[in-house]
């Protein structure tokens, strides 16, 4: 293969709330340990997730990012386990034993669209970009060729390890498109219905990794970033999207950062894959994933800590926040959705002992 595919990128949309259609995933049974509480394992037996969104209506749709090979799929959670929408999107591995196939996923005005991050052109296979899933049986539509575009428009600083697909991870809805991050050559697109493809900003100086995307109330863009090798603790920033295209940090000291979200109430929170590492990322420290919150004097607060490798967080309607993980070690249905309610301010909810998984088969 001509170009080479070393860049982590661990999965991940933020939260999309989005226009649902007709189907809606039944309540789920919490185990007897998590019964009533704070805390609720609602999906199981996903390979590798990484983006999710969670519909008005309570549709759970989760992006997986495969094993290699032609298994990268998107599914919709139905009594907490998967059924697939979409499956054989190509998949390949990345450092840790991470795959990236189908990379997120949204829905709206009652339309499917999700972003594949598998694709290889020089191989002939599907191209990287934007697609749509037809009501009904019709074979999905490729809306926005974002491979193509990566080749023929390049940023400022290529990267070391540079991928000539690009590696898209995050929609997040617009008037008429989605905002998507590109995270090994680094930059923002705007991408429409219509199959157009733009870059509202060139993010590639210092190879940031950008991930998830949100929209502040006010019309602010922010973007998140998981830094390259060695992701060292409190390297990951938040960076805000000025009109002209340029950028400025609105948030530090946080570490590989997966996922934003801006609250009902404006509240941004980050999720971060993995804490406690360090200058070096070669030992993960187990269920360190946590969710933070960043507060009104420029400080941040952690909400939900003992999070094993999360990839997305997203609202439920009911208030609650939906966590897709681990982006990988989940080679065989491992993967799992968590319910959380959350907490009040200096009350911290412990995930790391969430309770028995629905079964799946």
């Amino acid at each position: 293969m001509p170009h080479r595919r070393m860049l982590v990128l661990l999965g991940i949309l933020l939260f999309t709330a989005a226009n649902a259609g007709t189907v809606t995933v039944a309540a789920q049974t919490p185990s007897p340990a998590s019964e009533s509480a704070d805390i609720q394992v609602v999906g199981a037996g996903l390979t590798n997730p990484r983006g999710l969104t969670v519909t008005a209506e309570g549709r759970i749709l989760v992006a997986l990012g495969g094993t290699g090979g032609e298994t990268g799929a998107l599914v919709e959670m139905v009594d907490g386990c998967p059924t697939p929408l979409v499956e054989g999107i190509r998949s390949y591995r990345i450092v840790f034993g991470a795959s990236v196939g189908v990379a997120d996923v949204a829905v709206v005005d009652d339309t499917i669209y999700y972003l594949v991050a598998g694709g290889d052109i020089d191989s002939n296979a599907i191209p990287n970009g934007l697609y749509r899933l037809p009501d009904g049986d019709g074979e999905p539509e490729l809306v926005a060729n974002i491979s193509e575009f990566i080749r023929d428009n390049p940023v400022a600083e290529r990267p070391p390890d540079y991928d000539t697909d690009g590696q898209p991870y995050h929609l997040f809805p617009t008037n008429n498109g989605f905002l998507v991050s590109e995270g090994n050559s680094n930059q923002l697109f705007q991408v429409g219905l219509d199959g157009s493809v733009s870059r509202l900003a060139d993010l590639s100086a210092g190879h940031p990794i950008p991930t998830g995307v949100t929209v502040a109330a006010d019309g602010t863009i922010y973007v998140a970033t998981f830094t390259a090798t060695p992701y060292p603790e409190g390297g990951a920033q938040v960076l805000r999207i000025n009109a002209d295209g340029t950028s400025e940090p609105a948030w530090s000291d946080l570490t590989m950062i997966a996922a934003l979200l801006t609250g009902l109430d404006g509240r941004l929170f980050a999720l971060e894959t993995a804490t406690g590492h360090g200058e070096e990322a070669d030992d993960l420290v187990p269920a360190s994933g946590r969710v933070v919150e960043l507060l009104p004097d420029g400080t941040w607060q952690p909400l939900v800590t003992g999070l094993s490798l999360p990839t997305d967080m997203a609202l439920a309607p009911d208030g609650r926040l939906i966590v897709a993980g681990p982006v990988f070690e989940a080679e065989n249905g491992e993967g799992t959705i968590l319910s959380l309610l959350l907490p009040a301010a200096g009350q911290p909810l412990d995930a790391s002992n969430p309770g028995t998984p629905p079964s799946c088969g």
